[in-house]
């Protein structure tokens, strides 16, 4: 309980005991890292994605003055798998695709990917969306006509039990460059995969990278 205001010393310390002073240091010592830790966070975190049309981007270098790649720029191509210690990496090729207007010029493809499993073309999502690629490569340009490699890193679901699994069913990809108001464009692996529909059970990793001959 404070003291009597009336009962104040003259040092200002409202009467309070050395304990009470030294809790008080503590606590505002504690206020003090974590506010110092939030700024640190906010610092580290990545901006938001903008949610309107890319416009070109500014600057010097290889990029500048191009436009941002989007989904609808890209066609996605299986070219198959290949597995190691419960893990698969199954390959897509993300071709350019031709057409008028922004199809016939290159783009700068600096997003990170999203991507998640669907049940049918057009159809819902089946698990957990995508983590990202935790060392994304620097912004390159992919010209008309162009390809990028996208890898997914895929925990194999057999690796599961079938309970914390609820294996389903799934007929492909779908693949995002925006966060917002983006379809999206589908791959399809063929129809014979099948994926953990649980949250936090066997949840892939998608890679992108410029295209390697």
């Amino acid at each position: 309980m404070h003291s009597d205001p009336s009962n104040d010393p003259a040092d200002g310390t409202g009467g309070d005991s050395t304990a009470t002073r030294r809790r008080r240091g503590l606590l505002g010592g504690a206020a003090a890292t974590a506010a110092a830790s939030a700024l640190a966070l906010a610092a580290a975190a990545p901006a938001a994605a903008d949610t309107a049309d890319r416009a070109a981007v500014p600057g010097e270098g290889p990029g500048a003055g191009m436009r941002h790649c989007e989904s609808s720029d890209y066609k996605l191509i299986y070219e198959g798998r290949d597995a190691a210690a419960g893990t698969m990496y199954i390959h897509f090729s993300m071709a350019r695709i031709m057409g008028d207007g922004p199809g016939q010029e290159p783009c700068l493809q600096d997003n990170m990917v999203s991507m998640h499993w669907v049940d049918e073309y057009g159809g819902d999502r089946v698990g957990d969306w995508a983590r990202y690629d935790p060392d994304p490569p620097e912004p390159f340009v992919v010209e008309p006509g162009g390809v990028t490699d996208l890898t997914i890193r895929q925990p194999n679901p057999l690796n599961y039990p079938e309970e914390d699994c609820d294996p389903t069913p799934v007929a492909g990809v779908q693949v995002y460059l925006r966060f917002e108001g983006d379809p999206g464009t589908y791959g399809s692996t063929g129809g014979a995969d099948v994926m953990c529909s649980e949250p936090g059970k066997a949840v892939p990793t998608a890679f992108v990278a410029p295209h390697e001959v």
